[in-house]
């Protein structure tokens, strides 16, 4: 759950987590170091304190004896209990440089004075002034004092001339005013950390929040980008699949129209050349081995009939192959010069009808040429009495146009609608391979061919 969150999330967790450990740790370092002053400070006020007001009740004679008469317990008990020192030492002992008790203030401590000197004792008859709590044994220590953690103190008491310490006075503090300074220290502390830790995060947040947007920005582009590559490499596959099957088609499209062509050749003139070819041999048979041949004007002319039609089939046929002459012509000249063709081949009217812009795509000629000239032809050979029409105009780009047969005449049943209807399938392809489209709707009284073909302005080029 964690590393799905968002970047700024999981840096907001995280360092919030390392300002918390660093805050704690600063506080109890802060704490730590208020601890050892304030201990420091109550020992050496602590000391002032003994020096001024106990180090003058000790005689010369108790201290060589090493032990307090019963005169100086009752006073250093009244000095404890009720005087100056009774607001700032809870228990006082004495010690002696044999590690035996010289005095004490607790009535607990009998079982005390066994010569042991331990370290803190020992630093201090050295000279140095030692702060320690009565939570760490020592020595022996009374019920209470180990239950409430007093403060200890072991500070020199009583020098020489030389300097040797004869006599270490150990003195207990309440801890309470010491817990409220650290306490206090603890929260000030965080507070301050706190001060300076939030805006540095909220600064640090905008920053990696900015970072993050960016991101978030980059990684959707990404994706934006991957589906976009799919799809343009789907689109690729769809494309390269549709050019395999158009070159597939293609073949055999080529391979259908070289059959149809050589059929017509073979059923048409052909047949012809061949009849006119067994006329001729016959009239060869016939005359034998004369110098000269007669023929009779009848048989003359029904070969000369006959080869008027060879001539005239073979003349519709390469009109059919051969291209005409489209370069630089305009789009309205082109749709102009098939329904020319078409009158002039089959005598039938045709009526044109629309207005384009004087636009010369020369890309387009061949397949405006095409697309008029096979309608128009499929329209003399399946209803040869209906009334023909072509229509022509642009909307929004496209060129739209449409060849119509109305009347009353049905299809007939020739020969070229027995034979595979190799124009439209040749049509669509073509139109197709321009971006276009092409409709056929066929009714009662006639059909018509609709094609949309778009125009490409960058290849406009003005006309003659």
């Amino acid at each position: 759950m964690f590393r799905r969150a968002r970047l700024e999330t999981q840096f907001i967790l995280i360092a919030s987590m390392v300002v918390m450990l660093l805050m704690a740790g600063l506080a109890i370092w802060t704490t730590r170091s208020i601890e050892q002053a304030v201990l420091r400070g109550a020992g050496s006020v602590g000391t002032g304190y003994l020096r001024t007001f106990v180090g003058p009740m000790l005689g010369e004679d108790e201290i060589r004896a090493g032990r307090a008469s019963i005169r100086l317990e009752k006073q250093l008990d009244l000095v404890v209990s009720h005087g100056v020192l009774h607001r700032h030492i809870a228990q006082l002992k004495i010690w002696n440089p044999d590690g035996t008790l010289f005095y004490s203030s607790s009535s607990g401590d009998t079982a005390e004075g066994e010569g042991e000197l331990f370290a803190e004792l020992g630093r201090a008859f050295a000279g140095e002034v030692v702060v320690s709590s009565t939570a760490e044994p020592k020595h022996f220590y009374s019920g209470d004092e180990i239950d409430q953690g007093l403060i200890e103190i072991y500070a020199p008491l009583v020098e020489d001339e030389e300097g040797t310490v004869r006599l270490v006075g150990e003195f207990y503090e309440n801890p309470g005013f010491l817990l409220a300074e650290m306490a206090q220290a603890w929260w000030r502390t965080t507070l301050y950390v706190l001060a300076f830790s939030l805006p540095l995060l909220g600064l640090l947040y905008c920053i990696v929040r900015r970072g993050s947007l960016v991101i978030d920005r980059q990684h959707l582009a990404m994706w934006d980008g991957l589906r976009r590559a799919l799809e343009l490499a789907k689109q690729n596959e769809r494309l390269r699949y549709d050019a395999e099957s158009t070159r597939r088609e293609a073949g055999k499209l080529n391979e259908k129209v070289l059959d149809q062509i050589g059929w017509e050749l073979h059923d048409g003139p052909i047949q012809t050349l061949t009849l006119i070819g067994l006329s001729l041999s016959d009239l060869v048979a016939n005359q034998g081995q004369a110098a000269e041949i007669r023929i009779a004007s009848s048989s003359l002319k029904d070969l000369d009939t006959l080869t008027r039609d060879v001539l005239e089939e073979i003349r519709d046929l390469s009109g059919g192959l051969i291209l005409p002459e489209l370069e630089g012509l305009s789009l309205k000249e082109a749709i102009m010069l098939a329904v020319q063709r078409h009158r002039d081949l089959t005598g039938h009217p045709v009526g044109v009808h629309g207005d384009l812009p004087d636009l010369s795509i020369n890309h387009l000629n061949i397949c405006v040429y095409r697309f008029v000239q096979e309608a128009l032809i499929n329209a003399h050979h399946h209803a040869r009495g209906n009334r023909r029409q072509v229509r022509y105009k642009t909307r929004a780009g496209n060129l739209l146009i449409s060849v119509t047969d109305t009347g009353d005449a049905r299809p007939t049943q020739s020969k070229a609608k027995k034979r595979l209807h190799l124009g439209t399938i040749t049509q669509r392809k073509r139109i197709r391979a321009f971006g276009g489209k092409l409709r056929v709707r066929r009714g009662k009284n006639g059909t018509m061919v609709f094609a949309r073909l778009p125009l490409d302005n960058d290849r406009f080029e003005p006309g003659p």
